[in-house]
């Protein structure tokens, strides 16, 4: 049963965030459809909203190298206002680069959870202080907040100065490594 998982929620308050199990710790503990808080209620959903193959036209490309040219500026704009996204070309980072990154990053999610919340987003550990950087999920502040399906690793990389290694992770070791590269 999905709702059977052991609650890990702090009680509510103003202040503090309410903790609850990572993604992959629900889905290691055999859970087989998202619990309630991560379900949109159907009153919210948009009905018309199309599956990627049935888009009627392709997600803008846009090509990086080209955005002084005053057509590509407003082809970006035009994807950012109608479809909030686009896929970037010419953007200069080596194909070696983001294999390495996407490499190192399957490594750090398949850790044990213990190596992971070393990470952690919670500065406390009980989730009364929450940060934006390091592992985990988004906020909770209510019980009816419905939630991303998902965890993350958030790092500040740029600028250099501003970057917080005691949320990064030590294992793998090359994570750091990768972003002291050109």
């Amino acid at each position: 049963c999905p709702n059977s998982y052991p609650s890990t929620e702090m009680a509510a308050s103003d202040e503090s965030p309410m903790v609850r199990p990572t993604v992959q710790e629900l889905t290691a503990a055999g859970v087989e459809e998202p619990p309630r808080q991560y379900v949109l209620p159907e009153q919210d959903r948009h009905g018309d909203l199309l599956a990627a193959d049935e888009f009627p036209e392709p997600t803008p490309l846009i090509d990086l190298s080209r955005l002084t040219d005053a057509d590509e500026a407003e082809r970006l704009r035009a994807a950012l206002q109608t479809w909030g996204f686009f896929l970037a070309t010419n953007h200069g980072i080596e194909d070696s680069l983001m294999d390495a990154m996407m490499s190192v990053s399957r490594e750090f999610f398949r850790q044990p959870a213990e190596e992971k919340q070393k990470c952690s987003n919670l500065v406390d550990g009980n989730g009364k202080d929450y940060q934006v950087e390091g592992y985990g999920s988004d906020k909770v502040v209510s019980e009816d907040q419905v939630l991303n399906w998902s965890d993350r690793l958030h790092l500040r990389v740029e600028p250099e100065g501003e970057r917080n290694f005691a949320k990064w992770p030590s294992h793998p070791e090359s994570f750091r490594l990768l972003t002291s590269l050109p």
